[in-house]
C-alpha cells in the first residue's frame, strides 16, 4: 500500500526529529490502526484551524483537503473491516 503526500510529509518531519514525537509514532503510523488514528487527527486539526487557513506543513484547508481525508479514512476503514471478515 502507498502512503499519500499528507502521511509521506509527517513520516519525513518524525524522522528528522522535528517533533516531539518518538520514534514508536512512525511505528504506529504504518499499521492500519495508527492510520486512521493520523487522519481522524488530520480532520479534527483540520476544524480547528479552519477553513481557509494553514496547518502547520503550511497546507491550506479547503473543502478539497477535507474530502480527500474522509476518502483516505472511508478506505483504511475498507481495510480493517477486510481484514476482520477474512
Amino acid at each position: 500500500m502507498e502512503l499519500d503526500v499528507l502521511t509521506k510529509a509527517y513520516l519525513t518531519k518524525l524522522s528528522h526529529g522535528k517533533t516531539d514525537y518518538s520514534e514508536t509514532a512512525i511505528d504506529r503510523l504504518s499499521s492500519t490502526a495508527g492510520l486512521v488514528a493520523f487522519y481522524k487527527g488530520q480532520l479534527r486539526k483540520f476544524d480547528k484551524v479552519g477553513l481557509g487557513n494553514y496547518t502547520e506543513f503550511n497546507v491550506q484547508v479547503t473543502p478539497e483537503l477535507i474530502a480527500v481525508t474522509i476518502k483516505r479514512l472511508e478506505e483504511l476503514y475498507r481495510v480493517k473491516l477486510n481484514k476482520v471478515t477474512a
